[in-house]
């Protein structure tokens, strides 16, 4: 895996996809006023409005701003979109197989806008584009070492490690090849060439229906009317004013613009978590990183810090994932009773006079929680965490570091404790946050380090432990000196890309461990025109997955 890929900046939102790219002119002439409406006949309008940049490309692999970026997922399709619960659907790929460290494609008899037919050739083109731009389709492409043809309708992956949810990850947009690298009379980059359900009109001011794309007679939204927004005031000023019709926002930045209407929640696979300094002091103790994270109201922290775009974790992985819906049982709400037992059974059975727990030997629960100060969200969890734990017992000072000084101190292991956020690749990989070593596993080290009995991890929130007892000797083997420098959940997690167990093994095993605490999981926001009817299956992946069903009633 590409390290340099996955460096901190995955640990906050704000600069976790970084995307760049050229400008090119796409329309001056088009108008900043919303369009003036028209009624067609039965009540229904044929036409949407949306915010976009002239300034900006519509090129997927080298747009800048995020409504053109959203934009791009109507003018081109991808092998596979995934819908609000992370589950694939096949769009340009008729089939996938994976069998190893090989993932076969197979594709659908697709026709690009310009009525050229879509080949395998076009698929591999566009994989390496992907593979080295600075979007997150890279980022998510991290364990995929080469595309190649077989024929004009199969394409072979080739993969670093045999991962079964690989198909997830597919999800990047099509392009004609060598479309990109088209320009008009006036040396201006042209839009490329797709497959998706909408094109630009001619004089790329709007969008209008693929008649090439399949079904798409059947579209209401024959039209989509655009006004430019070239900066943040003027797209401020756009969605309040109620001039779009559809408006999303993944509010990484902690701000929110409120448009009049209808609001779909989009799941993001964003984990907020307090990672945690296992050498230091009694955190190398899993009774004690589970008493931390039973003393957390999960769900207040949603409703509280992050105004309820956010989902109060379960386990590791995303609550809303199916494979996992049924392991994860960590309570969203502090438990008292887990959380004291914890801390009575590693010695902290008394109160000093300010109410901070401490053991025998007059150590007490005293940590520092680090925390970027440029995230107003994250900032204002850290001091509610630490209002919480202080009902058990815990003194957790909440220190607010800049972006710089904050990565510098992770680096350095020079915390305790700290709140992160992390974009989990939707192929739900936790190796790099819980395996020693791993770009986002600060503060994680091995067991002969904090004197862990990897084979014994104890019970936590939610009754965990009978399924813990339910590992065997075959699928965690003592037989290697390698093996015994691991966690139980490195073993695991190995195994997982080895064949060995399975996404359920993994959920339990961290749970047990708690290498780190899951807080939640945030969530974006689609608003649209509440005269839209028929806004379904809406996600990270498209958020316009259900245009084709649109319907505008006027009436």
């Amino acid at each position: 895996m590409n390290k340099t890929l996955k460096t901190a900046a995955i640990l906050l939102a704000a600069a976790m996809l970084l995307l760049s790219g050229c400008r090119a002119s796409i329309g001056e002439t088009s108008s900043s006023q919303p369009p003036t409406d028209k009624d067609t006949s039965g009540g229904y309008r044929d036409y949407i409005t949306l915010l976009y940049s002239s300034s900006d490309s519509f090129n997927p692999y080298t747009v800048k701003t995020d409504t053109n970026r959203q934009l791009c997922r109507l003018l081109y399709e991808p092998l596979v979109k995934l819908d609000n619960e992370f589950n694939p659907n096949y769009s340009i790929a008729e089939s996938v197989t994976l069998d190893g460290k090989e993932c076969t494609v197979k594709l659908k008899n697709i026709t690009f806008s310009d009525g050229s037919a879509l080949s395998s050739a076009d698929v591999v083109y566009s994989f390496n584009l992907a593979k080295n731009s600075k979007t997150e389709y890279a980022y998510k492409l991290y364990g995929a070492l080469s595309a190649t043809a077989s024929g004009s309708d199969t394409v072979i992956f080739k993969t670093e490690k045999a991962d079964p949810y690989f198909v997830n990850v597919l999800d990047f947009p099509i392009l004609k090849k060598d479309s990109d690298k088209l320009t008009d009379s006036d040396s201006v980059e042209m839009p490329p060439v797709g497959s998706g359900r909408y094109k630009l009109n001619e004089d790329r001011t709007g969008l209008e229906v693929n008649e090439k794309f399949t079904g798409s007679q059947n579209f209401s939204i024959r039209e989509i009317r655009l006004i430019n927004a070239p900066d943040a005031e003027s797209l401020s000023h756009y969605v309040e004013v109620g001039a779009a019709d559809i408006y999303y926002s993944d509010i990484s930045d902690g701000n929110i613009l409120r448009m009049s209407g209808k609001k779909v929640d989009i799941n993001l696979n964003n984990i907020i978590y307090i990672g945690i300094n296992q050498s230091y002091g009694d955190l190398k103790l899993p009774e004690l990183r589970q008493a931390i994270s039973s003393g957390i109201d999960r769900s207040a922290v949603c409703r509280d810090s992050y105004y309820n775009n956010a989902i109060a974790a379960t386990g590791f992985y995303n609550p809303v994932w199916e494979p996992v819906k049924s392991l994860q049982n960590i309570e969203t709400v502090s438990n008292k009773e887990i959380t004291i037992e914890n801390l009575e059974k590693i010695g902290y059975n008394s109160l000093d006079s300010n109410g901070v727990r401490k053991n025998a030997a007059g150590q007490k629960l005293s940590f520092q929680l680090l925390v970027n100060s440029e995230n107003r969200l994250r900032a204002a969890a850290a001091q509610l965490i630490s209002k919480q734990l202080s009902e058990y017992g815990f003194k957790i000072s909440v220190v607010e570091k800049s972006y710089n000084d904050y990565i510098k101190a992770l680096e350095e292991g020079n915390f305790q404790l700290y709140l992160a956020e992390v974009y989990i690749t939707p192929n739900m990989d936790l190796s790099e946050l819980v395996l020693e070593g791993g770009s986002a596993a600060f503060g994680v080290v091995k067991p002969e380090e904090n004197g862990e009995d990897k084979n014994n991890p104890d019970s936590s929130d939610g009754g965990t432990e009978d399924k813990a007892d339910s590992f065997s000797d075959d699928e965690i083997s003592e037989d290697s000196d390698e093996e015994e420098k691991q966690t139980t959940s490195e073993i695991l997690i190995n195994g997982f890309y080895e064949g060995k167990n399975t996404v359920a093994d993994i959920a339990v095993a961290l749970q047990n461990e708690m290498p780190f605490v899951p807080v939640c999981y945030r969530t974006g926001v689609l608003f649209y025109n509440d005269k839209i009817e028929n806004v379904k299956d809406s996600s990270v992946s498209d958020i316009y997955f259900s245009i084709a069903s649109y319907k505008f009633n006027d009436k």
